[in-house]
């Protein structure tokens, strides 16, 4: 959680906090090595590398990206998708402490898509968290914003509060960037209800320092002072003395704003006795700085000239300190000239002209050696040229290879999107058997695991709304082979019965995909699918996916929703009972009856306000206040609905629906 304060003097005392954390931590990496040594568990050997990481953070680069890279390694290895996030995470970090955003974000999105895998919500949150402090270290306030928001509707998903409390502090810190400084302090009031409800007293007084912030560039002295000295007040009772140093001193500059010397004496005096600990020239140089300024105006001149002499002296001792080596080696050399000039004038006179023979052959083998030197420099100079245009010309090739390639995979995959909709029974054919109806698909991706299939077969028309494995191209090669299979079962074999037609498609699917005790592939499909006997009776068998029925009562004027219930077993993938049997429900039609088909997609697409799924009951209660529009109304205003839900959210699945009017 950032907390951006008035003073610079922060960042010195910080340094020093942290230097003298390295020194008391040693036998805590000593413990954290003996237990990567000795533990048994591939787990507890990656979570300990994972901790050794951080503690070398902020003392050792090399050291820490050796170990998190080493702790990703074992993840991988060791098929532990938990930590292999948790890794990605640390390496990211260390690439932003580097100033390396681009790697940092790479990690990050992995993490993140594992994260996605594991369903672990905690851990997107913390994902998308992380981004959106590069995106705010990069001055992108809108993506960074959009980030945290994404965090915040998942940790409000999941009740962390803590998260939430974090959410809202860094879009607190955006608003105030942004000069809003209203939205900001509604984003501190949420974070500090929020951290007061978790007894976080460090959250609490952070966010009271936070507002300061904000209130002072309001103009608003006033409060700026009171929240300064609410966190005070708690930070007193924490003990700790780096947040109160950088407190007090803030404090101090908000009193000689508003010209309260007295106060702002006070302020410095408490701050004075957190920095006796520190021996910080470049710090101590600053803070008697403060008192000088605060002394002349108050018109103290001689305690400022004290002060101010204080200053120089620290200045010219840390010049004296920075140069003290370098004059050193000056004198020494110096010394040793003045020797030699004198050894030179006592044999000046009786060995001049050896000494001129001398002097010319040296001048002589000096000139041949700079004449080798400067040809060896052009030939290295030649090279590295000849070596960077090489260079350059092949990682130009190399990326039009990626580009090309990428084009090319971009190209197969729109050229499989062409073929799937041609697989797919076409709108003219839904028409003819179906003419009040409509079918919303919505592919995640380029391509669909979600499919529509529907025929005419012995006088039944029949329609099914079919859910695969997965989204993208896996997804779409699964809804190939279940269209296909569908075909053969219906239109070759001419089975028209739900049940059998299930029964059949279960059977040839777990046959096409060699899935048995054995096997590790558990891919399938959920489906709803429907025969109409007659216009107003239906057949319906459904695995994981109901049936809606959505009809008027004929005695008043209430809408109602009937649910026929899917068996609890998917069609393909693990089967532990001897045969699978699915259940066959022969229902009765009235006019002006909606019936509806949907896959998972629609009910579980974040979004909303608080970024949550949308759910089954709002999906219902939207289908009943849609009873009384036309088909073509209904399909407009569902469309609608989920993409207004989604907003700026990422679409999770293939969403796919289909309606018809009875």
């Amino acid at each position: 959680m950032r907390k951006p304060y008035i003073n610079i003097c922060f960042l010195f005392v910080m340094l020093f906090a942290s230097l003298s954390l390295h020194a008391r931590k040693t036998g805590t990496l000593d413990s954290l090595k003996q237990v990567y040594s000795e533990a048994k568990s591939d787990s507890v050997k990656i979570v300990a590398l994972i901790a050794i990481s951080k503690h070398y953070r902020e003392i050792n680069f090399d050291q820490a990206t050796s170990y998190a890279f080493r702790a990703l390694e074992h993840s991988k290895k060791y098929k532990q998708k938990s930590n292999q996030a948790m890794a990605n995470r640390q390496i990211g970090q260390l690439y932003v402490k580097k100033g390396n955003y681009g790697s940092a974000t790479g990690y990050y999105l992995e993490a993140l898509e594992i994260d996605k895998e594991l369903n672990n919500y905690e851990g997107q949150a913390a994902d998308y968290d992380l981004i959106g402090d590069i995106y705010f270290e990069q001055g992108n306030l809108n993506e960074s914003m959009n980030s945290y928001k994404k965090a915040l509707g998942i940790n409000k998903h999941i009740n962390n509060k803590k998260g939430m409390s974090r959410n809202y502090t860094n879009m607190g810190i955006i608003y105030s960037v942004q000069d809003k400084y209203d939205n900001s302090i509604d984003c501190y009031n949420q974070a500090l209800q929020l951290s007061e409800e978790i007894n976080n007293k460090q959250g609490v007084a952070a966010t009271y320092l936070n507002k300061s912030i904000v209130f002072y560039k309001k103009g608003a002295m006033g409060l700026a002072i009171s929240n300064t000295e609410k966190a005070i007040e708690i930070q007193l009772g924490l003990a700790d003395s780096n947040d109160l140093l950088s407190s007090y001193t803030n404090l101090g500059e908000l009193y000689m704003q508003t010209q309260e010397f007295e106060r702002c004496m006070q302020s410095l005096q408490s701050a004075e006795q957190y920095i006796n600990a520190f021996s910080d020239k470049t710090y101590l140089k600053s803070f008697y700085d403060n008192y000088e300024r605060l002394y002349r105006a108050l018109g103290d001149y001689k305690s400022a000239f004290e002060y101010g002499s204080k200053v120089l002296r620290l200045k010219d001792s840390i010049y004296k300190e920075s140069n003290n080596r370098q004059a050193i080696e000056l004198t020494a050399k110096h010394e040793a000239q003045e020797n030699e000039k004198e050894i030179d004038d006592l044999k000046k006179d009786t060995d001049m002209a050896s000494e001129a023979l001398k002097q010319q052959r040296n001048f002589k083998i000096i000139l041949f050696i700079f004449g080798l030197i400067s040809a060896g420099f052009s030939v290295v100079l030649v090279r590295r040229v000849i070596r960077k245009r090489k260079t350059n010309k092949t990682l130009s090739s190399v990326y039009a290879q990626i580009e090309k390639k990428n084009q090319s995979i971009t190209d197969s995959i729109n050229y499989s999107k062409r073929i799937q909709e041609a697989i797919l029974p076409s709108r003219k054919l839904k028409n003819k058997l179906f003419h009040d109806s409509f079918i919303i698909f919505m592919p995640k991706d380029i391509v669909s695991g979600d499919f529509y299939w529907y025929t005419e077969k012995n006088g039944k028309k029949i329609v099914a709304c079919c859910d695969c494995t997965g989204h993208g191209v896996p997804g779409s090669l699964m809804s190939m082979i279940g269209n296909n299979i569908l075909n053969q079962v219906v239109n070759e074999n001419e089975i028209t019965s739900p049940d059998e037609i299930l029964n059949h498609l279960h059977r040839e699917i777990r046959k096409a995909l060699k899935q048995d005790m054995q096997s590790k592939s558990m891919d399938g499909m959920d489906l709803a699918l429907i025969a109409f006997n007659s216009e107003t009776e239906i057949e319906y068998a459904g695995a994981h996916r109901p049936l809606w029925i959505v009809r008027k009562k004929s005695h008043d004027a209430e809408v109602v929703l009937i649910e026929i219930k899917a068996n609890k077993f998917s069609i393909g993938g693990y089967q532990a009972e001897e045969e699978r049997k699915f259940t066959k429900h022969t229902i009765t039609l009235e006019k002006g009856d909606c019936v509806y088909m949907s896959t998972d997609g629609y009910a579980d697409q974040f979004g909303g306000p608080e970024g949550k799924k949308f759910m089954t009951k709002r999906l219902k209660e939207l289908l009943i206040a849609n009873y009384s529009n036309s088909i073509a109304e209904q399909e407009k205003n569902i469309t609608n609905a989920i993409i207004d839900w989604k907003g700026d959210y990422e679409q999770v699945d293939d969403i796919q629906m289909i309606g018809i009017r009875i």
